[in-house]
């Protein structure tokens, strides 16, 4: 699904954090980061979107919370997996919340492979970095708003971060 976008703030213009649709909350603590990092792994088809996600998350101001690939010795936060299910999401983050529990974040075959709605790259970088985003502990933004974090893909897609979505991440990561 799709949706229109507003008009992208101008450069000039301070720029605020923007609130959570009625229902949702942000913050630390529905997050997959632990200790100032996400330790992930995958099981993916999609690496290369997950590489797009890591990167735009980790461009510039956004390189408070580092991405490190899980090893022998540390505890995995975050795992990426595929799924196939005509449920209307090009994918899904599921917060286990628990202490040393896995996250899991989803990319939706459906979707994301031809002939699907969203098997261009554009879509398929959309939802791949808006997931990542709420394992950084985002949440969902209203329409009135330019963000990656929108219910819905936009077209043309955000492929990555937005000033408003980086003021939401200053605000919670410093």
């Amino acid at each position: 699904m799709t949706v229109s976008y507003a008009a992208p703030v101008p450069a000039r213009a301070p720029v605020q954090a923007a609130p959570c649709v009625r229902g949702e909350t942000e913050g630390r603590s529905e997050s997959a980061v632990d200790d100032g990092e996400i330790r992930y792994t995958e099981a993916s088809k999609y690496d290369a979107l997950r590489k797009h996600a890591h990167k735009v998350w980790q461009a510039g101001p956004l390189s408070k919370v580092k991405m490190r690939p899980d090893s022998a010795t540390t505890v995995n936060d975050l795992e990426w997996r595929d799924y196939k299910k005509k449920d209307g999401h090009g994918g899904y983050y599921h917060h286990r919340g628990a202490i040393a529990a896995t996250d899991y974040l989803y990319l939706n075959k459906q979707y994301l492979d031809p002939p699907g709605e969203m098997s261009k790259l554009g879509f398929q970088q959309s939802v791949a970095a808006h997931e990542l985003g709420h394992a950084l502990g985002l949440c969902h933004k209203t329409n009135n708003v330019f963000s990656l974090m929108w219910r819905n893909v936009a077209n043309p897609p955000v492929t990555g971060p937005t000033n408003v979505d980086k003021a939401n991440y200053k605000k919670m990561w410093g």
